[in-house]
């Protein structure tokens, strides 16, 4: 008797442990700021659900994001399509679960002479991150028109769209590639600078497609997805919920841009339009991310780990 009456108040006194054990278990996702975090930023500033702790962490670069969804040590992940394929074809246990950004990217300057692709012949245009998408981008598009990027244009590389931003808007750069938030920020600063050329729009119209390219995405762990299914469910919900949000309340999102992104609250709600945030299920935009990833394969094969992903990438529920 005394037996029973011990293991009895040893299970009472463990009750409260294992009450917090479960109301403890959180889910670990990672963002980048810019464009990416933008789409989060009101589960950000209510991260729950379902009685379950969103755990978010803002970074500046993909990189480290990438190595701790390898490890585990985060479930979900906001990034650059073209690296969830790169994490796939290496053998990496993740699956592509949304697309979240249909580009951002476009030419300003102060070069009114400027008004169609082809115009570029003959010019220098500043370019962030050599071998970055949107350089590849850039290069694919100027080819496409006609044009030999290494001959018949000079492209500048600088490290960051950050720098290459400032000297545009400090009219030391007449043509700069670069993606929102920085076109707002460089033409709040200069007024003189105008966006020239369109990235998407001129996407659209050589690949005769309706839809733009698929440049930002949500990356899930498969283990994860498979041991919490209806967790992943309502996150994917609630973040098409706060994407309709934040282009709704554009001000209200650059606030919470401000405080969660690195976005100053005043950019982010002007160019809000120009961010194309729009919600769809990955498998549901297969064919347009076999596109845009097909396109970069061609083109830099190291952009996409050398080849398309197969059908394994696109998580459905």
């Amino acid at each position: 008797m005394k037996k029973l009456f011990f293991f009895l108040v040893v299970i009472i006194m463990l009750l409260p442990a294992l009450v917090l054990s479960e109301s403890d278990e959180k889910i670990r996702v990672a963002s980048l700021t810019g464009n990416v975090g933008l789409a989060m930023v009101q589960m950000m500033d209510y991260p729950q659900i379902s009685e379950v702790t969103v755990g978010f962490e803002v970074y500046k670069s993909p990189e480290p994001i990438l190595g701790k969804l390898v490890t585990g040590e985060i479930d979900i992940a906001g990034l650059p399509t073209n690296a969830g394929a790169i994490l796939y074809n290496k053998g990496a246990d993740v699956q592509l679960a949304a697309i979240i950004g249909w580009g951002v990217m476009y030419v300003v300057g102060s070069d009114a002479s400027v008004k169609r692709w082809r115009d570029l012949k003959g010019k220098e245009v500043y370019v962030a991150s050599k071998g970055a998408v949107s350089d590849i981008l850039f290069r694919y598009l100027v080819t496409r028109n006609g044009l030999d990027p290494a001959r018949d244009l000079k492209i500048q590389y600088l490290a960051n769209a950050a720098e290459i931003a400032q000297l545009t808007a400090a009219g030391r750069v007449s043509l700069a590639a670069i993606p929102e938030p920085w076109v707002t920020e460089t033409l709040l600063k200069n007024p003189q600078i105008k966006i020239v050329l369109d990235y998407q729009k001129e996407w659209q119209r050589v690949e005769k497609h309706g839809s733009t390219y698929p440049q930002t995405c949500i990356v899930i762990r498969r283990k994860y997805a498979r041991e919490h299914p209806e967790l992943i469910h309502q996150f994917l919900n609630e973040l098409k919920q706060s994407i309709g949000w934040a282009n709704r309340n554009p001000k209200e999102a650059g606030i919470l841009a401000e405080k969660y992104v690195q976005i100053p609250a005043g950019t982010a709600a002007t160019g809000m339009k120009r961010c194309n945030l729009k919600y769809q299920d990955a498998y549901k935009a297969k064919d347009e991310v076999n596109k845009f990833l097909q396109r970069l394969t061609e083109y830099a094969p190291e952009a996409t780990g050398g080849k398309l992903p197969d059908d394994g990438f696109f998580y459905q529920p």
